[in-house]
């Protein structure tokens, strides 16, 4: 028996003391920063045998709150806040810091407009579809997250060419679940916090298309068409400026922003175009460079 509890005690120091987290959630109104009681705070871990939720408690009339785990040391720890039916993430917890939740009040009239679209068109196929890549970048500078009006719960609309098909919605800071398509109208399901968010359309012209219209509305701050073909018809709302060389292959840049109407109409001629295959090879080194173009600092991410 002696012997039993020698090995019992000897276990004791191997097992991992409580993780302690503390720290504040707090609002953003008109700029100012503001304590946020009452709200729901989870502690999550992201391990390699285990993750989910852990601990949660509600802040108190100070917005501090406290929680605590049994966690490994490899586990990644993610504080969230639910306010208003939204559920905003802090960074990565570090041992020993308090921990910062930013929240943000809601509305459902929180004006989205778009910060950049920055659109990539290759050349026809071998079956004459070209391919599109479309950088999309949302902008709320309402200070207020943007939640649905309706009870279909979308939170932002965006009118798509009526000759685009096979359309697939790339890398975002939404989840992908969240986008819906119905006809020619991509729709979001998400809330949208104050910042900039940004995603990547794909999808294909039909072919023999001559003539496509791009919705413009709302128009963006920020606008640029690259393509690899010279005979391209961007109309007078562009300008070409510096093209870019990517992988010893040549495409005409043309920039614009809030002179564009409510539609880009391009103009497409017969003749050969990029291989299949290139354009989403491309997508990687043109997108990072569009993106580090356009994007500010944002707020903690938030999910819905």
């Amino acid at each position: 028996m002696a012997l039993l509890w020698a090995a019992a005690l000897a276990l004791v120091p191997l097992m991992p003391p409580p993780v302690v987290v503390r720290g504040q959630v707090v609002r953003i109104i008109a700029g100012d920063t503001v304590v946020a009681p009452g709200a729901r705070v989870t502690l999550h871990r992201i391990g390699t045998s285990q993750q989910g939720a852990i601990d949660s408690s509600a802040t108190d009339a100070t917005g501090r709150f406290q929680l605590r785990a049994e966690a490994d040391s490899t586990d990644v720890l993610l504080v969230s806040a639910n306010w208003h039916g939204v559920e905003y993430f802090a960074q990565p917890v570090v041992a020993g810091t308090p921990v910062t939740v930013v929240v943000v009040d809601t509305a459902s009239t929180a004006v989205v407009g778009l910060a950049a679209r920055h659109l990539i068109i290759g050349g026809p196929a071998q079956d004459g579809t070209r391919e599109v890549i479309d950088l999309v970048v949302l902008s709320n500078r309402s200070g207020f997250t943007r939640v649905a009006m309706e009870d279909s719960g979308t939170t932002w609309r965006f009118r798509l060419p009526s000759q685009a098909a096979n359309l697939v919605v790339g890398d975002a800071d939404f989840a992908a679940d969240a986008f819906d398509v119905h006809g020619d109208t991509l729709l979001l399901h998400a809330p949208i916090p104050p910042g900039e968010r940004q995603f990547f359309l794909q999808y294909q012209l039909a072919p023999g298309t001559r003539l496509v219209n791009l919705p413009m509305l709302p128009h963006p701050d920020t606008l640029s068409v690259l393509t690899e073909e010279e005979s391209v018809d961007v109309g007078p709302a562009l300008v070409r400026v510096a093209d870019e060389e990517v992988q010893g292959r040549r495409f005409l840049r043309y920039v614009g922003g809030a002179s564009v109407d409510t539609a880009l109409v391009l103009g497409f001629d017969r003749g050969a175009g990029m291989p299949g295959w290139l354009l989403p090879a491309l997508v990687v080194v043109l997108g990072l460079v569009l993106v580090l173009a356009t994007r500010r600092a944002l707020l903690p991410r938030a999910r819905p």
